[in-house]
């Protein structure tokens, strides 16, 4: 039951906590921050899609 609140609750969150990362680090004028937006982005596409995958991969099982 852990695993699951971990895919479905806790993933999720932190990939909303990316994307509003992601999007204070753009409108930053520094090259690094834009680089560091660009590292939340795929932090939180990484967090977003992985509930998807996995009620994909359980789908075949």
């Amino acid at each position: 039951m852990a695993a699951l609140g971990f895919f479905f609750i806790v993933l999720p969150c932190l990939a909303v906590i990316s994307f509003i990362c992601f999007a204070a680090c753009r409108a930053q004028q520094h090259r690094a921050f834009r680089l560091l937006a660009y590292g939340c982005l795929a932090a939180g596409l990484l967090c977003g899609l992985t509930p998807i995958a996995v009620l994909l991969w359980a789908s075949t099982l």
